[in-house]
């Protein structure tokens, strides 16, 4: 069985760091699994999980990513991971995309992503945007605020009613004064 590595990171966005990176791992013989990658301001982050050939060790995937790692700017990290870790995970109860909307202020993510904990759900990908309405004329009033908007991926467990999650996220947009939308998944089997 091939081992498996997860390899994360980050640096200064440019063209062709995505192209660079997996060629090099192709040639090494790696097959990527799963990935997630990002702008984020100007930095680019990503996370990959893959294979490598048993004949490959993990430091010698790193020796050779040292050159690739210099000529993007880029840092890597590289972490074996353990049999169990490599098996796909069985999601049991619902999923849901959880919308968060309104004006930009601290403890927002904080909120949200404690009351869903406290529920027992699991938030499987979490993405974050601040930004600032365009400038229009205001006539002299203080300019616009900034928005901020959050959108998240969980999983409930069967025990969570879609009534109650609702219910629980209205009361906290209401303390939170933020917009708060649920929709759950609809799962479509192959």
């Amino acid at each position: 069985m091939n081992k498996g590595v997860v390899i994360t990171g980050v640096g200064r966005d440019r063209v062709g760091i995505v192209a660079e990176l997996t060629d090099a791992l192709f040639g090494l013989g790696c097959n990527l699994l799963d990935s997630s990658m990002t702008l984020l301001r100007g930095e680019f982050a990503i996370i990959l999980m893959m294979t490598i050939p048993d004949d490959l060790a993990l430091s010698d995937l790193q020796k050779q990513l040292e050159k690739v790692q210099k000529r993007l700017g880029f840092a890597l990290h590289l972490r074996e991971l353990a049999e169990e870790e490599m098996a796909i995970a069985e999601e049991t109860g619902s999923g849901y995309i959880i919308s968060v909307y309104g004006a930009d202020k601290p403890g927002i993510v904080s909120g949200v992503t404690r009351r869903l904990s406290e529920m027992g759900a699991n938030i499987t990908d979490v993405e974050t945007k601040r930004s600032t309405p365009p400038a229009v004329s205001t006539g002299g009033a203080a300019p616009a605020k900034p928005i901020f908007l959050m959108v998240l991926e969980v999983t409930a467990p069967v025990e969570l009613k879609t009534e109650y999650l609702q219910k629980e996220m209205k009361e906290l947009a209401n303390s939170l004064g933020v917009d708060i939308s649920i929709q759950e998944w609809d799962v479509l089997e192959l």
